[in-house]
């Protein structure tokens, strides 16, 4: 989205890849947003060059990083050494931008919590459960609940690192309760810490992308910013911030990236879309995101079969030659992901 930003495609490590196991990835980008957990998994194999689907689903069930709500209300793949820390501080801001909708599903912290402890009990034989099965176990209790309402409830429960995902069972996603774990460190010194871990992860960035990435209010941006003592860097008369000196490395022709890759977690600017033609909230509306030197270049879909896996690119520029050579090397990489042939159609921009 940003090329010109230097240092981020080589922090983002999508240029040369350098981590050697899944979980290096999520530690290294701090959190992995995964709405959909198998695109959240080819972001992670985007960065680990050679993994399969097969072999990231069993790092995922083996718990070597963990899926549930931090930083913003929705889902994210985390390191479980960074999520105790990561709750500590941006809990508070998740809670009470879920406030209005917890309001409407008439859910109180008195609620949230007598729930909490049902689950807590019908996961403290060390068996996962799935939603439904909590949500049998409360209703046992009085507590039914459904639709949005039990989502909301259950990620109380993540929220206050009392549960998180566990292990797949099929396709279905279980829940798995948490060792309390202490937070050590001030306040001032978690936001340091978030400040540091965002940079190295994401490469330069301004205050107000921290604030979008973690939920905190510009002001605590700042202060994290100062408390790191991170050294400003100016691009296009806007001030970036960064831990160490960015690397430049060429940007790629063309990259198939999950919908919520990291590469575009920051405050997103009009001029992002420039090349796509469409809006900020279109990008939750679609798979993936096709990225043409290293801009937003349209969107593509996957389909699995039994066989293969269709892919349909939709670009918003025209596909030169060149890119054509590079589309065709990322959809090959991809069936690699998926262990099946792929079958590439390219829809008429």
């Amino acid at each position: 989205m940003k090329p010109q930003i230097p240092g981020r495609l080589h922090a983002q490590g999508l240029t040369t890849p350098r981590f050697a196991t899944p979980a290096d990835v999520v530690r290294h980008l701090g959190c992995v947003q995964a709405q959909l957990h198998d695109m959240a998994l080819w972001s992670v194999a985007r960065r680990t060059p050679g993994l399969t689907l097969a072999e990231l689903q069993a790092s995922f069930d083996r718990g070597d990083f963990l899926r549930t709500h931090v930083l913003r209300p929705t889902w994210h793949l985390v390191d479980p050494e960074d999520l105790h820390w990561l709750l500590a501080l941006t809990a508070p801001r998740v809670r009470r931008l879920l406030a209005s909708a917890d309001a409407a599903s008439r859910i109180d912290p008195a609620l949230a919590d007598r729930c909490a402890q049902v689950m807590l009990a019908s996961l403290a034989d060390g068996q996962p459960r799935t939603r439904a099965e909590l949500a049998a176990d409360l209703e046992a209790e009085g507590l039914a609940h459904s639709g949005q309402a039990l989502a909301h409830l259950v990620m109380h429960a993540e929220i206050d690192a009392l549960i998180a995902s566990g292990p797949m069972r099929g396709k279905q996603h279980t829940y798995v309760a948490l060792e309390p774990r202490p937070v050590p460190g001030s306040y001032d010194e978690l936001l340091a810490t978030a400040a540091r871990r965002y940079a190295l992860g994401h490469g330069p960035f301004r205050d107000r992308d921290l604030a979008w990435w973690t939920s905190l209010t510009l002001t605590d941006s700042r202060r994290a910013i100062e408390s790191a003592h991170l050294r400003p860097l100016a691009v296009d008369g806007d001030t970036y911030w960064r831990a160490d000196e960015p690397v430049d490395v060429d940007v790629p022709r063309l990259m198939l990236l999950s919908n919520f890759d990291e590469y575009i977690s920051y405050a997103r600017d009009p001029d992002d879309f420039a090349d796509y033609g469409g809006r900020a909230t279109d990008i939750a509306r679609v798979t993936g995101l096709l990225m043409v030197d290293g801009r937003l270049g349209g969107s593509w879909a996957r389909s699995v079969t039994a066989r293969t896996v269709d892919i349909t690119v939709r670009p918003s520029v025209p596909i030169t030659a060149s890119l054509r050579r590079a589309l065709e090397a990322e959809i090959d990489a991809y069936g690699r992901f998926l262990e099946r042939p792929p079958v590439l159609t390219v829809a008429s921009t």
